[in-house]
């Protein structure tokens, strides 16, 4: 009797989600600091450049130009708190910022130019209905031509001085670049964006995946332009050549599952959860992450990476969204739970800077942890925000799903003193 009603609590935890983070707190803290940085940023000279890292310690971001990577995510941020509180304070900051990083749209220079529009002009279509199809497909006919047939894949670093000219080099955080390809697809009507966008997540599954998931994921896959053939596996960020570096997994996780939304391609479902399922069983305690799943945190201090757990606490609510399996929804709310009170920029007196989470790793081998992140904060707000509209969809829902779990407590104790009492039914 005893497992019976064990056995009945746990089947209705698995699919009954538990809800730990009050996102309402989260979000008023996160309005609270970007109106900060905001306002501090207004009495800056644009030319000045474009807020990517700062020593939490400190009261100014490190800054840089308008051709890096991260210059999307500070605009991404506007406008998810545009989306999550309606205030137009936001949306006209946004609208602003973004004009400053258009030229973008041309870059044939790097991968990350869907990182830099989707955050932008991608949420700002998304939440307002301004058409930047313009834009998107612009961004998307730049991004295609770092596709190379032969290998089935898009170039992601450029070869440097020394390098072999021969190669193609691939790294895992990529996939995240597949969202714009997808998206202008469906927008255009143009195959060739959606058909590049699936040769090269098929060819990640082929070479990226170590034991098709169960030994974790390279960073890096170098190609041979000419053959089409591996020529070496290793990985830049991470701890060495045979580790998951943490940050790595959350992208290419949020990447095959944000691929599967916008592909239906059942692959990509299967291989974000093989991805997500090694994530979840290497978390310490307190669900967030360490910055390489590898690293020896008996021998010597290791950092965090928050700006890893953001980005999966995302990807496991956009699971959850397909699966409905609480597994994911529950893991999303612990690393979230976790985030804002153990990594807030509020955690200490020596903390001055004005952002959302602290303790992120940018590079741990050129010593550049314990920091706040631009990238950090906006996937904190898109995970705040999904968890809240998952809350909000199913409020009738949540309310019947509490009372069955109240229920369910009520007749596990019945049957327990049932058994006890010897009873018979």
């Amino acid at each position: 009797m005893v497992r019976i009603a064990v056995f009945i609590t746990l089947v209705l935890c698995l699919v009954i989600p538990s809800k730990c983070i009050d996102p309402n707190v989260a979000i008023n803290f996160a309005v609270r600091k970007y109106t900060q940085l905001s306002e501090q940023l207004s009495e800056d000279d644009p030319s000045t450049g474009f807020i990517t890292t700062a020593d939490p310690t400190k009261t100014t971001w490190y800054k840089t130009d308008v051709m890096d990577w991260t210059v999307g995510f500070y605009g991404g941020s506007l406008w998810t708190l545009y989306a999550l509180t309606h205030d137009d304070h936001w949306k006209d900051l946004a609208e602003e910022y973004q004009e400053r990083i258009k030229l973008r749209q041309y870059d044939t220079s790097t991968h990350d130019v869907g990182f830099v529009i989707m955050t932008t002009y991608g949420l700002c279509r998304e939440y307002t209905g301004t058409e930047t199809l313009a834009i998107i497909k612009q961004t998307a006919e730049s991004l295609s031509t770092r596709f190379y047939p032969t290998v089935r894949v898009m170039r992601s670093w450029n070869n440097g001085a020394g390098d072999n000219a021969d190669e193609i080099k691939v790294i895992a955080d990529n996939m995240m670049n597949l969202e714009l390809l997808y998206t202008a697809a469906k927008l255009t009507g143009n195959e060739t964006f959606s058909s590049i966008a699936t040769s090269h997540a098929d060819r990640t599954i082929e070479e990226h995946f170590r034991n098709n998931g169960s030994s974790g994921t390279y960073h890096v896959v170098a190609f041979s332009e000419r053959t089409g053939e591996v020529l070496r596996k290793y990985n830049a960020q991470g701890l060495r050549d045979n580790s998951t570096w943490s940050r790595g997994l959350a992208w290419t996780t949020h990447g095959f599952i944000t691929s599967y939304i916008l592909s239906n391609h059942q692959r990509y479902l299967e291989y974000a959860i093989i991805a997500g399922n090694y994530f979840l069983s290497h978390l310490p305690y307190d669900f967030v992450p360490y910055w390489d799943f590898d690293a020896d945190i008996t021998a010597s201090y290791q950092p965090r990476d928050t700006a890893a757990g953001a980005i999966a606490s995302h990807a496991f609510l956009k699971i959850y969204q397909v699966t409905r399996d609480a597994k994911w929804f529950d893991a999303a709310d612990r690393i979230l739970e976790n985030l804002n009170t153990r990594y807030r920029s509020d955690g200490s007196d020596q903390y001055k800077i004005n952002s959302i989470l602290v303790n992120g790793t940018v590079f741990f081998h050129q010593g550049n942890f314990n920091t706040a992140i631009v990238y950090a904060d906006f996937y904190f707000l898109q995970a705040v925000k999904l968890y809240r509209e998952i809350l909000q969809e199913n409020s009738n829902s949540s309310n019947h799903l509490a009372i069955s779990k109240s229920l369910v407590g009520v007749f596990c104790v019945f049957l327990m003193k049932v058994y006890h009492n010897g009873a018979e039914y």
